[in-house]
């Protein structure tokens, strides 16, 4: 029976560590004769765990009629499914809500609960229900019914609980919780919240954390209640043995033409902060990036990072939702966008994912929000046939059986830390008057300068970053881990985290600050404490569309800047030499044995100069990144651990891409070169340092190509250009080359194979067997 534990953001099954590899289907949108083929096909495409809501209006249709056994309509009997998956050695995870979404009515609450029970219904701030017709989470008359329901669906789960020998491995609790509150910018404000937020606002501390004004002080207090409900929730778990740990998934991803957008996201995770400190849980990320392009791909990176940061630390990375398709068939998604948007978010440290959807279905019984079909451009059809998007499901799979427990073992080597500041996106609610433009200016420079500036210069400049939220309690902000900490900013920013930032630097951390410091509080009162602590002078001017020298980069564009003061301990990095006002607009300059930069101009992405510019700037503060890469249009990452490492090379571009990487040397290996082309919108990941092929007697020094094991196969998925493959082998083993031998060169010793290919146009697999020795015997 599957057992699972996480440590050090990985799943452990069994004691080993393992990718969760997961797809959706749902039981009840599927025929139940076609249960068992739906199931098998996704296990042969490399599922290991497959996913399903448990929705409560489909199986208690009529006030306390459940139906788990299919008594009452085939596709309810939820009992059989699970029997199948389990006789297949799948996996499970369950969604039993409440709350489930996935375009059904009411959400996946069942009709009768509000027709009969309008008072759970939230309300807007003049006491009308709310637009969505969403509960009220913690109405009492909600949860009794909630906790009924658990209790009910508890007593057909139980006996397929991984602990009792069963499938199910992994439980969620609700679904996006918060997500109907951020969209319809109306939070609940029930008359009987207004008691709870007085009383909060009166005695708990937290009231006072970003200023004490009622426009932060609820969004705190609506973090609180959302966590107080989900707390609940795992409560209710608990004392029904589910399995845990109860996975939370984080709502975000925005539809805004072809393009998806991920901007909005971390909005989501300030929404769910609270709720990721309940014992026995952690956030998981809705990834659904859309089409997966050069100019979005930073937003993948950039989820990931900041839900590992949001999480306790020893969380695993996860995905319980991650873009197979879309509900709609236009736009279309392409299979390279599932790849794409799977190897980069890999790449940053995601340890396991889930398609949603794999398989389509239909609505049954006029359960569905639009009607019959529920297709969602899935691997598998809903008539059984698989798209194209499923052989990278197949091939992705495949990957993730090879190398998943050397991988999930790895982490992301970051070369800059970049600071999240959960309280820029803490702007879900509408503002009163007095705060409009403050929020307004916030939400403009976190998207435009710090989101898709900064941020994304970084990434795109082959800059590998990580995440740390400076607002976190728990967060700790040592020189020795964080040596060099890049800080997006606006104006504003409370008391207690300019104090941590400017105690950072006391300690002999480098700090990096801009295109705005800090000089006022979330309320938009006078707060210096970052900036006096510091020594950082008042800016003097500040202008838009200036040109600038930045170290021995000239004409750089500066569509907003700041110039400020210079005195004998400043050296200054850049100054405008043409615009509304000239004068140093970065700086650097020593605090005790710490230092801090200010960047203070604003740099959004309009540009590929900035990225060339970023990266010298880092190099002239101390960071040398580890992996250097010929071509700017090639992203590459690496996760490393002893057991091995991981390059992870992507071609985001509409044309084929050659590049050379160098990796510098480090404790675990030596340095490593290689030179490599991709076709269009294609990635690789390339294991190094002797990672271990599967269960195979072999393992990969270095390779141009990626390798899967197949049985006692290993298969080189060449491309059409020249390559090698370094492998060591066992004593006693060696390995036959199956196919082509005319076009491949074998050199084999003792304990290394090298295999060679030509430039070809054929792009057929290298296949390898390997054997033992006569000798061996």
């Amino acid at each position: 029976m599957p057992h699972l534990e996480v440590t050090q953001q990985k799943f452990n099954i069994n004691g080993h560590p393992m990718f969760l590899h997961g797809g959706e289907i749902h039981y009840f949108r599927t025929d139940p004769a076609q249960w068992r083929n739906r199931l098998a096909i996704a296990k042969e495409l490399g599922i290991n765990v497959v996913s399903t809501y448990i929705p409560w209006l489909w199986h208690e249709p009529e006030s306390g009629q459940f139906d788990f056994m299919g008594y009452t309509h085939p596709r309810r009997n939820l009992v059989d499914f699970l029997e199948i998956a389990h006789d297949l050695d799948l996996m499970v995870f369950v969604r039993p809500g409440p709350y489930v979404m996935s375009e059904l009515k009411q959400e996946g609450l069942p009709n009768w609960l509000l027709r009969q029970h309008p008072e759970i219904i939230a309300e807007d701030n003049a006491g009308r229900p709310h637009p969505a017709r969403m509960v009220s989470y913690l109405h009492p008359t909600f949860l009794t019914f909630v906790d009924r329901w658990y209790s009910e669906v508890s007593k057909v789960l139980t006996p397929y609980f991984a602990q009792q020998g069963g499938p199910i491995i992994l439980t969620q609790l609700d679904n996006e919780v918060g997500m109907l509150h951020w969209v319809t910018a109306v939070p609940d404000q029930s008359r009987d919240l207004e008691g709870q937020y007085q009383s909060f606002r009166d005695q708990d501390p937290q009231y006072a954390a970003y200023g004490s004004h009622h426009y932060w002080g609820r969004a705190v207090f609506w973090r609180k209640y959302r966590a107080q409900y989900l707390t609940h929730l795992s409560e209710q778990g608990n004392r029904h043995a589910w399995p845990s740990p109860y996975v939370i998934n984080v709502h975000g991803f925005r539809d805004y033409s072809i393009y998806s957008r991920g901007n909005c996201y971390p909005i989501g995770i300030s929404q769910l902060l609270d709720a990721g400190k309940i014992p026995g849980a952690f956030l998981g990320g809705d990834f659904y990036p859309g089409r997966v392009g050069y100019d979005n791909f930073h937003d993948l990176a950039l989820a990931v990072t900041f839900t590992a940061t949001a999480n306790n630390p020893e969380a695993p990375l996860f995905s319980p939702e991650f873009q197979s398709g879309r509900f709609q068939d236009r736009p279309h998604v392409d299979p390279s966008d599932l790849d794409l948007a799977a190897r980069t978010s890999v790449s940053y440290g995601l340890n396991g994912l889930n398609w949603y959807m794999l398989s389509g279905g239909d609505n049954p019984d006029d359960i569905g929000l639009f009607g019959l079909r529920h297709e969602w451009q899935a691997p598998i059809a809903s008539d059984g046939t698989l798209r194209p998007s499923s052989r990278v499901v197949r091939h992705l799979g495949s990957l993730f059986h090879t190398y998943g427990r050397t991988l999930v073992e790895t982490t992301t080597i970051p070369d800059v830390y970049i600071g999240f500041y959960s309280a820029y996106y803490m702007t879900e609610n509408p503002a009163d008057t007095d705060q409009i433009s403050l929020i307004d200016e916030i939400v403009s420079e976190r998207d435009n300068w710090h989101f898709d500036g900064i941020y994304r210069i970084l990434i795109a400049a082959n800059l590998t970053v990580s995440a740390v939220m400076v607002d976190k309690e728990e967060t700790t902000l040592d020189p020795r881990r964080i040596p060099l900490l890049w800080m997006a900013t606006c104006r504003s920013m409370d008391a207690r985290t300019q104090t941590r930032l400017a105690d950072y630097v006391k300690e002999g951390g480098t700090l990096i600050l801009g295109p705005r410091v800090p000089e006022l509080d979330l309320n938009g009162r006078p707060c210096r404490i970052l900036a006096d602590t510091l020594d950082i002078p008042q800016a003097q001017t500040s202008g838009s569309h200036g040109i600038a020298t930045i170290l021995e980069t000239t004409s750089v564009f500066c569509p907003y800047y700041s110039t400020f003061a210079v005195t004998a301990k400043t050296e200054v990095l850049g100054h405008v030499i043409n615009g509304d006002a000239t004068g140093a607009i970065l700086t650097r300059h020593a605090v005790g044995t710490g230092t801090v930069v200010i960047v203070g101009c604003a740099l959004p992405d309009l540009y590929e100069y900035y990225h060339d510019l970023v990266r010298k700037l880092c190099e002239a503060l101390g960071c040398v990144p580890s992996l250097t890469v010929q071509n700017a249009s090639i992203h590459a990452t690496r996760r490393e651990h002893a057991s091995g490492g991981f390059l992870f090379i992507h071609n985001f571009t509409e044309i084929e891409q050659s590049t050379n990487v160098h990796l510098a040397p480090n404790d675990w290996h030596d340095a490593l070169e290689w030179t490599l082309s991709l076709p269009p919108r294609t990635g690789l990941m390339l294991p190094y340092n002797d990672v271990e092929v599967g269960d195979a007697p072999i393992s990969v020094i270095q390779t141009d190509a990626e390798i899967t094991q197949q049985g006692p196969t290993l298969i080189i998925h060449r491309g059409g250009n020249a390559g090698l493959a370094r492998l060591r082998n066992d004593p006693g083993w060696h390995v036959n080359i199956i196919s082509p031998a005319e076009e491949v060169i074998v050199r084999q010793s003792d304990s290394q194979t090298t295999i060679q290919w030509r430039d070809s146009h054929h792009f057929d697999p290298i296949r390898l067997e390997y054997q033992l020795t006569q000798s061996a015997f």
